[in-house]
């Protein structure tokens, strides 16, 4: 059986999660799900100083530390693609294989901003500079795929703003996120009903030999909408 720690992204907490890490303990499995400094159950400190990308890599390995874990599958969503990927990078030892779940791949020198090329100028457009987040909007639910509206609800009532540092520090990498000793895995949500993130991103990893690379037939909030379909393929990881 796999040990899982699953990490939100942006906006999200360890709350997104119930519904597909149900279906992987059912299959036997350990399955960790944190939220990150600033967002999720613990987005009451989002008004401390200091909350960047960095502390979301410390948040996760020191989920690691805590448990005492080994041979962990390592799974970021979204913005979180990022964090795990720089914790990988900073200590890969504990890990047996990272996924990307829809999410932005880490590059050294690069921030989130710049990672999302021309769709970064939209979340620093609408950033809170004096509060230090950027707050959550409707065309955030509407990319995410919320389509049923209980989910959309459910998400809204939940969702924090996301520490503006950590769409703005430059991830540190020592290695590119493909470099040999953990394998990489990319997995792309497919159903898009308003504009894709990730379209470029998914499709390098699919051209790339040094991915392994999967589907899910659902949008970008798969874990919530789609989980059945998301843990089997977290699960066959």
């Amino acid at each position: 059986m796999t040990t899982f720690i699953l990490v939100a992204g942006s906006f999200h907490g360890g709350w997104c999660w119930p519904r597909t890490a149900t279906l992987l303990r059912d299959r036997g499995h350990t399955v960790f799900t944190p939220s990150l400094t600033g967002m999720g159950e613990r987005a009451h400190l989002t008004t401390s100083t200091g909350i960047g990308l960095q502390t979301h890599v410390d948040d996760v390995l020191a989920v690691v530390d805590a448990e005492e874990l080994t041979e962990v599958v390592l799974v970021g969503h979204s913005y979180a693609g990022v964090v795990v990927g720089s914790v990988i990078d900073r200590r890969p030892e504990p890990f047996r294989r990272v996924v990307y779940l829809d999410a932005l791949v880490p590059e050294d020198g690069r921030s989130v901003i710049d990672l999302l090329g021309s769709a970064g100028g939209y979340f620093l457009d609408r950033a809170d500079v004096d509060a230090g987040v950027i707050p959550l909007d409707e065309e955030s639910l509407d990319r995410w795929g919320l389509a049923e509206p209980g989910d959309r609800e459910w998400v809204r009532r939940r969702a924090s703003p996301q520490p503006l540092a950590t769409f703005t520090d430059k991830a540190v990498m020592c290695r590119s996120a493909t470099a040999p000793g953990i394998p990489a895995t990319y997995v792309y949500c497919t159903v898009k009903p308003r504009v894709d993130l990730f379209t470029e991103i998914a499709a390098r990893a699919k051209a790339d030999p040094a991915w392994s690379y999967v589907e899910v037939a659902g949008p970008h909030d798969a874990m919530i909408t789609h989980p059945v379909e998301t843990a089997a393929v977290l699960a066959a990881l």
